[in-house]
């Protein structure tokens, strides 16, 4: 298990990516499959791109879908920043595309990542189009 956020580039055709967004914070963790449309992908890393500019830089992205009817998984990822010394945080919220007994499969909760890793965690992104099997991670600050 990932201790952070990890993307994994899964699949793609002429129209969408397949991602795998996964996090964790040492409690809570969860997963999801997302189907992207095409630049999607670069959305998510200029999401991440010069994080934080400023102490009270907040950033936020919805990617995939959150209705049940359709298929693929989604993910909300918000940016924002713990302290005036820039302490990152992402804000994560997944609902898997599978049901188990009825009841869509869902996570909502916070992980404090490594500011310092976010440029190589951008890089990874913009690395990985059409590369399947490809991860970027982000680390979880410890502590």
């Amino acid at each position: 298990m990932i201790n952070g956020i990890e993307i994994e580039f899964l699949w793609f055709d002429d129209d969408i990516d397949e991602v795998r967004i996964r996090g964790a914070n040492g409690r809570f963790s969860g997963e999801a499959s997302v189907y992207l449309g095409k630049g999607q992908l670069a959305e998510i890393a200029a999401l991440f791109r010069g994080f934080p500019s400023d102490s009270s830089d907040t950033r936020a992205l919805e990617v995939g879908t959150f209705d049940p009817s359709c298929a693929g998984g989604g993910a909300r990822l918000r940016l924002r920043c713990a302290s005036p010394a820039g302490a990152a945080i992402v804000d994560l919220v997944l609902r898997a595309d599978e049901s188990v007994a009825g009841r869509t499969q869902s996570s909502d909760f916070s992980v404090p990542v490594e500011a310092a890793a976010i440029d190589g965690f951008v890089t990874s992104l913009d690395r990985m189009h059409g590369q399947v099997g490809a991860r970027a991670t982000l680390a979880r600050t410890h502590g």
